[in-house]
């Protein structure tokens, strides 16, 4: 039935509201975030293929912000107009890709005067994969400049900035710069003038991953130095049990790094990677999204050092191309990640896009006091960077995540609230219908079993979304089996790593679920160190009903339950539908179609 639909016609069926999305067409990787405080404005910027519903030929999209709630696309939502980047004129260092990159509101001097800056990867051939031979000349790094707050951008003349890779690498790849003043690193590496500091996604065939690292001084941006890798992880890898702390695989993406400061004033150093090619049993996607924290020293040759101590999945699920910036009108740090779609290519043009990003996530040093290692579960070189103290107890380091309060505040505007009866509960249940656009919040504890909450759950039972912690796995688990009544649709259960705290003076933690069902969007935070991000894709237009859910003999205690029902649209000034023709490139345009599919 599905097949016979014509292109747009389910173009609202599962699509997010709450979420920043691009008008229509194919979005991946999130670009160009920064604040800029001349205009008192937030940008974001996206990979886009306007008018496909495929990776094709990628250029940039672009919307603004006041308050990172509601946005509005720049020079309009229709067609391709809130295009910020394209490809050049035939021949040209980036006829074939505008690939991801980063921005800052300086100009090449470092200066604050409202110029905007976007660093990003320029490709001129394709393709190009961790698993092919890599064609020398692929990806050049370039710069492109606004003086007009973002409304156009114009490619410096003297690109690429960065012509080659570095010297002697048979690399995999070479792609998506992270720029960034890193005051941190100046103080570490005895810089007495400030320094932007640059990492990309790379690695060298056959030996392993890297993130190559550069530097240019402040004022002169223009005048790249490679440093080396930060860290040398071997193919394959994972820094713990691949279970807690993901696999490193054999390639690098969109790479970036910061520092951010604990409780007590102390410097934590991190590095966020997009890994390609460890896909495991337990995540089957050859594609993961990971953080590390570090220990950061400096080389015998003037370069700094990376020494992972910690690490783990910044998003259990789909979540990937994930990257941060520095939102100096608040001093935070904040991430925005690409969650693509999971769905057969029967549906793809009769939905008329793909893709969009998860909540804008706060990071922050999570500090847990006074932990204790009952069972020798609490393992170095996992999720936690941990010190001993006398007494026996420990002080868990880990990256904190959760959504941005104001965004889910904002997203609640609107919506309906309801308060759910919390109690001791041995059997599921569902207690309401809400909606396709919602949020739940609960609060348990005293687990004897797997338990959590159920979801997207129609009247008669034919389709539910289970999401559940397991105790005897330490997992957090979204069970897919039945989410949807269409088949086709990825169906396995996506699993991440959580592992309660055991405190000396009050136990075993609560755990704490807060779960965003926006169209398909289906996000999970735990605790506020644990995220995953999926899709389910109900076959019925009754299937909203939510409520708690205990596996077969279990129980649970439930302090507290509330749902929000209605989340807010973010895009106030689009249509709900704002759906384009779609068109299918021709071989010429796609040399034969060994670029990309076309459609």
């Amino acid at each position: 039935m599905i097949e016979s639909m014509g292109n747009n016609s389910l173009f609202t069926r599962w699509r997010p509201v709450s979420h920043f999305i691009a008008p229509a067409g194919w979005m991946n990787d999130p670009c160009g975030m920064m604040y800029d405080p001349t205009r008192d404005i937030y940008h974001l910027m996206y990979q886009w293929h306007p008018n496909h519903v495929n990776w094709g030929n990628i250029s940039w999209g672009h919307a603004t912000s006041k308050d990172l709630v509601t946005w509005t696309d720049v020079r309009g939502w229709e067609g391709s107009q809130a295009e910020a980047l394209v490809t050049g004129p035939v021949g040209s260092y980036d006829d074939l890709g505008i690939f991801s990159g980063t921005a800052q509101p300086v100009n090449l001097q470092g200066e604050i005067d409202g110029t905007l800056l976007i660093f990003y990867t320029s490709v001129s051939k394709l393709p190009t994969n961790w698993q092919i031979p890599y064609q020398n000349g692929t990806e050049t790094q370039s710069f492109a400049i606004s003086t007009d707050g973002g409304e156009t951008w114009t490619k410096h003349e003297n690109n690429p900035v960065i012509a080659n890779p570095p010297a002697g690498w048979n690399i995999t790849g070479w792609r998506d710069p992270f720029f960034e003043a890193w005051p941190e690193m100046d103080a570490l590496l005895g810089n007495t003038e400030p320094h932007f500091y640059a990492v990309f996604g790379s690695g060298i065939k056959g030996v392993g991953p890297r993130i190559p690292f550069y530097s240019a001084p402040a004022n002169d941006l223009m005048n790249w130095t490679f440093l080396g890798a930060l860290w040398e992880p071997a193919a394959n890898t994972s820094l713990g049990s691949v279970l807690e702390t993901g696999s490193y695989a054999f390639n690098f993406e969109v790479s970036n790094f910061f520092s951010l400061n604990d409780d007590d004033g102390n410097v934590h150093y991190y590095v966020n990677m997009g890994t390609e090619g460890g896909n495991v049993t337990l995540h089957p996607r050859a594609q993961w999204g990971l953080w590390n924290e570090g220990l950061m020293s400096r080389r015998e040759n003037g370069s700094a050092r990376f020494t992972p101590v910690a690490g783990g999945a910044v998003d259990w699920g789909l979540l990937y191309a994930v990257t941060s910036f520095n939102d100096t009108k608040n001093n935070r740090r904040v991430q925005w990640g690409w969650a693509f779609e999971e769905m057969p290519d029967f549906v793809l043009t009769q939905q008329g896009y793909q893709g969009c990003f998860a909540l804008p996530r706060e990071l922050f040093v999570k500090t847990s006091k006074g932990v204790v290692n009952a069972d020798g579960n609490l393992t170095t070189l996992g999720n936690n960077r941990l010190v001993e103290h006398g007494d026996g107890t420990f002080t868990a380091y880990t990256l904190g995540i959760r959504p941005l309060p104001e965004v889910v505040s904002g997203i609640r505007n609107g919506s309906m609230q309801r308060n759910y009866a919390a109690g001791p509960v041995s059997s599921s249940a569902v207690v309401a219908s809400g909606s396709s656009h919602m949020e739940i919040a609960a609060t348990f504890s005293n687990f004897s079993g797997a338990a959590g909450l159920t979801v997207a759950a129609s009247p008669g039972g034919e389709e539910y979304t289970t999401i559940y912690f397991d105790p005897s796995s330490r997992t957090v688990n979204v069970n897919r089996s039945y989410s949807s009544s269409i088949d086709g649709f990825t169906n396995y259960t996506v699993t991440g790593y959580f592992y309660p705290y055991r405190f000396a003076k009050t136990g075993i933690e609560d755990v704490t679920m807060q779960v965003f069902l926006d169209g398909s969007l289906l996000e999970v935070y735990v605790n506020d160190r644990f995220s995953l991000t999926t899709r389910i894709y109900p076959g019925r237009n009754d299937s909203t009903g939510f409520g708690v859910w205990v596996s077969d003999g279990a129980s649970v205690e439930m302090s507290k339950m509330a749902a929000w029902t209605g989340l807010a649209n973010v895009f106030p000034e689009r249509p709900l539908n704002s759906s384009s023709e779609l068109v299918f490139d021709t071989a010429e345009q796609t040399n034969n179609y060994t670029w990309w599919l076309g459609n």
